[in-house]
């Protein structure tokens, strides 16, 4: 194993040994392979810099040795899909994706492969800092390295001044709420970067997550159709919010090239105050008639071409207005019913599939209304043992539920965005 803190500014020598200069950089190059190869070396000779190909790299340890005593002075021009180990990646930040959070590269682990060294990890020990900035005599003797493997290290493109290839793909693997912690803690730049790599569903799942603060920025930086997309894939009520947050133009650009359908929908939240039942209440939910069986909700519940999430309960309405149907009913639904009870998960999961609804439903269900704060939409759920609160309108149909995540989230705004924050080092 060599690492770059003990390569750098060592003799670089030719073939009959004569010296060339120093090791000035590493130089590999970014693509489709796992373990990025050495593709050249930067030689430093008095205030020059000029460029040696790896392939007269003879060997390296604390001297580099080229298969050759002569080399080309042309100066050293950085080329697209390459980047430079000391200057680029060492006491940069690196995303750690097995520890799910933002590190320093105190060293660089290179690896001789066959002919050729490869770039295999980073180390980001503390330990690594102190062999760099004490006396190379005494580097041995600081033991104790942290390697994280190249391929669970996210390496930002940004960090680099030219065009490179770079996968984000690992990067969709992680908690919604990790990554949102991570794209907090970058630059903007960094953020968007990320964002911009995402697609649109992780990246709606991750942007509920963020600060405000950052939620606004990155809003307003991207173009207003990719906007338009992730605000689609939100939910209703956290789209309503981000779109509150922005400068009005923007947020009518955004809302016009939304689909017509969610668009009206956040609309219509918009038009409730901020911190009410109305704003924060999700407007996807399963309602099933009065009339209807343990397996005819089954059955609904399997044909819905796409199931809310969460799935708390299943709604009971008035059987003239909502007959069985594969859809869960939207707030903006002409078609708003009037509830009757509330059938929990797990009484549906552990009935007999012949049982009627109405013997395991929940008939005397507490609601709020959507000018209700909140505050009394938990108060409600905290005194009923509910996950989730029917919201009613004036005319007392269902339109809405406010989930115990939603209404944690609006009372403890600050708590409830650290749940799940790892420490950065």
């Amino acid at each position: 194993m060599l690492y770059l803190a003990s390569l750098l500014d060592q003799p670089v020598r030719g073939k009959t040994n004569e010296l060339i200069g120093r090791l000035e950089d590493l130089i590999v190059k970014v693509g489709d392979e796992p373990y990025p190869p050495v593709t050249g070396l930067v030689i430093r000779d008095g205030r020059r810099n000029f460029f040696v190909p790896a392939t007269q790299l003879e060997s390296i340890h604390e001297v580099a040795h080229l298969g050759s005593s002569t080399v080309n002075l042309r100066p050293f021009l950085r080329r697209d899909g390459e980047i430079l180990l000391r200057k680029d990646v060492l006491d940069h930040q690196i995303i750690d994706i097995s520890g799910r959070r933002i590190v320093r590269v105190n060293d660089v682990q290179v690896v001789r492969v066959e002919r050729a060294y490869r770039l295999v990890g980073v180390d980001v020990s503390p330990q690594a800092l102190l062999r760099r900035l004490g006396p190379r005599s005494l580097a041995h003797r600081v033991v104790g390295r942290r390697i994280i493997d190249w391929q669970e290290a996210q390496y930002l493109a940004s960090e680099a001044p030219v065009q490179l290839k770079v996968s984000y793909d690992r990067l969709s693997e992680l908690n919604p709420v990790d990554l949102a912690r991570i794209v907090d803690a970058l630059s903007y730049r960094e953020s968007a970067e990320i964002v911009a790599a995402l697609d649109d569903e992780t990246a709606a799942e991750m942007l509920e997550e963020v600060s405000e603060e950052r939620l606004t920025d990155l809003l307003e930086g991207m173009h207003k159709e990719r906007a338009a997309d992730i605000l689609e894939e939100m939910s209703p009520g956290a789209a309503a919010d981000a779109l509150e947050d922005l400068d009005e133009e923007v947020a009518e650009q955004i809302i016009a090239s939304m689909a017509p359908e969610e668009a009206a929908e956040v609309q219509e939240l918009l038009g409730y105050a901020e911190g009410s039942a109305g704003r924060i209440m999700r407007t996807d939910f399963v309602r099933v008639r009065a009339t209807a069986t343990v397996g005819d909700a089954l059955a609904l519940l399997r044909a819905l071409p796409e199931v809310p999430d969460p799935l708390l309960a299943v709604y009971v309405v008035a059987q003239d207005t909502a007959p069985v149907e594969p859809r869960a009913s939207k707030s903006n639904d002409d078609r708003a019913v009037a509830l009757r009870g509330i059938v929990r998960l797990r009484s549906l999961v552990i009935a007999d599939r012949s049982t009627p609804l109405a013997e395991v439903m929940d008939h005397d269900t507490p609601t709020v209304r959507p000018a209700d704060r909140a505050e009394e939409a938990a108060r409600i759920m905290a005194e009923y043992n509910l996950l989730a609160v029917p919201v009613l309108n004036d005319a007392e149909r269902m339109i809405g539920i406010v989930t115990v995540d939603d209404a944690l989230a609006e009372l403890l705004p600050e708590i409830w965005q650290s749940r799940g924050a790892r420490a950065f080092v």
